[in-house]
């Protein structure tokens, strides 16, 4: 897959299929968005293109008095899920910026899919807009391209028991301590790009190393405070294992959110992960972070976790 940060370096093409969004979280409605995509360009044997945002068009838009929206998904992490469910051709990464923000729908159209990419068709999700004030929405680009000489296919709503799949509803369920209806919508694992830091290796005097992930997107969104079924990934190696996403009451009360996974199988040789980037799927949700009254009985817990954790680890082998 190729990625192209900027439309000057658009490569010359004879005709694409695109899409457009901005795919936070690469659900299953994208997924399904994005392979429509690829089977209407292999029809016509052209380039299948995803043309997204970064930053997401909310951190910018948004409006003040709201609280700041929560990402699923940072661009890295869209790339990395785009090609490994539906990767196209190519990436089309446009810096949304104050003035990309006040293009029009004719504007984007004719200097973006006409002029830059020289769509033969589009693909387009059923309830979605562009251009400033979303006024590009799918009747309006039915009829520009009928004006124009290429065709739409309009694809969903994508339904998981009846309800129509969403970021924002993912983002709700994750808040609201559903992960497991949160991975059904996405169509796989809830995941994290972080890198691993030092902490205040506690977890070695406990016999529970964990390695400390800082998430490389400031705003993402993360699971609610808890002990969680995990799998790491690094470029050497993938490993389950259980992860705290908290505060660590047991030792101190404080603010700040620490993700700590404790791995259960690094390869010999790979035990410094220090600055690693990693990649963290958070499976299922074991308990609540609480506070414990003694060291001893954390650590009777956490045994009692990694066990609960090597028991049902044969259900997430082939997620």
């Amino acid at each position: 897959m190729e990625i192209v940060r900027c439309i000057e370096d658009f490569p010359e093409l004879n005709g694409c299929v695109a899409t457009i969004g901005s795919f936070d979280g690469i659900h299953r409605g994208h997924q399904a968005l994005i392979r429509k995509c690829i089977s209407e360009a292999n029809a016509r044997e052209v380039s299948s293109v995803i043309i997204t945002f970064h930053p997401h068009p909310q951190l910018l838009l948004r409006e003040s008095d709201r609280r700041p929206i929560r990402l699923l998904s940072g661009i890295d992490e869209r790339v990395y899920l785009i090609e490994k469910y539906a990767p196209v051709d190519i990436l089309l990464v446009l810096d949304f910026n104050q003035g990309f923000s006040t293009m029009n729908a004719d504007e984007f159209a004719e200097q973006v899919l006409e002029d830059a990419l020289g769509v033969q068709h589009m693909v387009i999700g059923y309830d979605h807009c562009f251009g400033h004030n979303r006024e590009g929405n799918v009747e309006w680009l039915k009829q520009r391209g009928d004006l124009k000489g290429y065709g739409i296919s309009i694809v969903g709503p994508i339904n998981n028991e009846d309800i129509p799949v969403s970021s924002m509803l993912i983002r709700d369920h994750i808040q609201s301590d559903r992960l497991d209806l949160a991975n059904a919508m996405l169509g796989h694992a809830y995941t994290l790009f972080g890198t691993v830091v030092h902490g205040e290796q506690r977890g070695q005097s406990l016999n529970f190393p964990t390695a400390n992930v800082e998430p490389h997107v400031a705003n993402k969104l993360l699971p609610n405070r808890g002990v969680y079924l995990s799998r790491m990934k690094t470029d050497n190696f993938s490993s389950f294992g259980m992860c705290n996403v908290g505060i660590r009451p047991t030792f101190k009360n404080g603010e700040e959110i620490t993700i700590e996974v404790n791995l259960f199988n690094i390869p010999e040789g790979n035990e410094d992960l220090y600055e690693e980037e990693v990649i963290l799927e958070f499976l299922q949700k074991l308990r609540d972070e609480k506070k414990f009254s003694s060291v001893d009985d954390l650590i009777e817990q956490l045994e009692n976790d990694k066990k609960t954790c090597i028991a049902i680890i044969e259900n997430y082998r082939d997620v």
